[in-house]
């Protein structure tokens, strides 16, 4: 640890000032012998020197929005402290300050605002933000690649990230993004649903590990939510609900019926129409004209208000949900542990079909260093510090998310989550959006269909359709149409 913080007190581009001289007087006694033995006192003035401290202050700026997510912001807080503690120790003479602010305003809000920033060239040293961030940031020189200073400390901390996690903030050949956490996106199920639907606890014990085999499918899910809205279990429209706006989460249902997202080869976007006709079929039938398993009204509704409330409450039986969403419940919705673990269980996304897989999404948020930053080494140090297995569990705690770092997975801190050691399955079956520019475009478009087939305005082909000549006309050459 003194290499690196060593290592990095060389590359400081600013530097403590020169040691100043400072006056002490002191009092010597000696004892002469002469004749007469007698005490002589004499007053000497001596000048030692003093190190004064520079002082280099950091910007970051992270994101939520869940406010259970805050340790995104504190735990850089907590890492300068421990650098300039350990600079202190070894007479470097630097103390580094993070300041900033923690965000749990939407995301398109906190990306606008980062966007302005970087154009205007007042963006934080440090940014936070999800993966697929990236290409755009790069693309538009926003932000530095971090290859060069990852080889250099790769023995101190950057070995013990989980491998498949590189990929994921990777692009074009470079590094560009710090990976801070991860997650999964579950399909929460209500026991006390399928109990009265007939389910034994063993069929609902072993109902995730159905899914992992592809014994039980998208198809079996929407017919089990059907079957608890003819039942009167739940509302018509309160069988499966999902995220109710725009998000990450819509391309996982064609993920699980086998399609393809993006070409690496080509660097290209990929739609296969056949596949999206199935998934659109699957949301026709699931809506309010049809099974009356999907609210027509969902779209539109606020998680917090709204939608939040509703799935605590057991109002739905099927909930397309994330992983941190259960940290949400626990500390911000009235939902007691034990609840949790009486009336609900998780699962992956199932297969669409026999002889397809499972999956899940994750969208891992990184810690990215501005191009602006005039302390980049001392940003990427605190960054560095900061990818620990103690802060990063401590965060994975508040606000169930996933591990980052092997050492994590067996760290005491770590391990004192029931819900994070049972999750963590999950990730190895973790699909990522596309590492393109244009994929905020194909998702925006994707999600305006669904919504247009939940409020009875497409039939399943006419929503392919659109989605089609709406790829065509919006990404042009960027996507391949198959």
């Amino acid at each position: 640890m003194a290499g690196l913080v060593v290592g990095g007190v060389a590359g400081w581009s600013i530097k403590p000032s020169e040691t100043t001289g400072v006056t002490v007087t002191k009092t010597v006694t000696q004892t002469v012998t002469q004749q007469v033995e007698r005490t002589v006192t004499r007053t000497e003035t001596v000048t030692q020197t003093q190190p004064t401290v520079a002082t280099v202050t950091l910007s970051a700026w992270t994101q939520g929005p869940e406010r259970e997510s805050v340790y995104r912001q504190e735990n850089l807080v907590l890492a300068a402290r421990k650098l300039s503690s350990m600079n202190s120790i070894l007479g470097a003479g630097v103390k580094v300050e993070v300041t900033g602010e923690f965000s749990t305003a939407p995301w398109g809000d906190y990306r606008r605002k980062l966007q302005l920033a970087f154009e205007s060239k007042q963006a934080p040293d440090i940014v936070l933000s999800a993966h697929i961030d990236i290409a755009v940031y790069s693309d538009n020189g926003w932000i530095i690649s971090l290859d060069d200073m990852i080889k250099e400390y790769w023995d101190w901390v950057y070995n013990d990230v989980i491998e498949s996690l590189w990929p994921a903030v990777s692009y074009k050949g470079k590094i560009w993004g710090i990976p801070q956490d991860t997650e999964a996106r579950p399909v929460y199920f209500r026991k006390d649903h399928l109990i009265k639907l007939g389910w034994s606890e063993d069929e609902i014990a072993s109902l995730p590990k159905r899914v992992e085999q592809g014994r039980f499918t998208f198809e079996d899910m929407l017919n089990t939510a059907a079957e608890a809205v003819k039942k009167n279990i739940v509302q018509p429209g309160y069988g499966i609900w999902h995220r109710p706006n725009a998000g990450p989460d819509w391309p996982i249902p064609y993920l699980a019926y086998g399609g393809s997202l993006y070409d690496e080869k080509e660097n290209k976007l990929v739609a296969e129409m056949k596949v999206w006709e199935k998934v659109f079929d699957w949301f026709e039938r699931a809506s309010m004209k049809n099974m009356g398993v999907i609210s027509d009204k969902l779209i539109g509704l606020d998680f917090n208000r709204d939608v939040h409330p509703t799935v605590v409450a057991g109002k739905t039986t099927f909930w397309f949900g994330g992983t941190w969403h259960k940290g949400q419940w626990v500390s911000s919705f009235g939902l007691a542990e034990d609840d949790f673990w009486r009336y609900f269980g998780f699962m992956l996304y199932p297969a669409g079909e026999k002889g397809l897989k499972p999956v899940t999404l994750s969208q891992p948020m990184c810690y990215m260093i501005s191009s602006n930053s005039k302390y980049v080494r001392q940003a990427f140090l605190v960054i560095t510090m900061a990818t620990d297995p103690y802060l990063n569990s401590l965060h994975a705690n508040k606000s169930a998310h996933l591990a980052i770092l092997n050492s994590q997975l067996n760290h005491s801190e770590y391990k004192k989550d029931r819900f994070n050691a049972e999750a963590g399955y999950l990730v190895a079956y973790s699909k990522y959006q596309p590492m393109h520019p244009g994929w905020g475009t194909y998702n925006k478009v994707l999600f305006d269909v669904i919504k247009g087939i939940e409020a009875g305005q497409f039939n399943a082909q006419r929503a392919a359709n659109v989605l089609e000549e709406e790829l065509k006309k919006q990404l042009g050459d960027a996507i391949i149409i198959r």
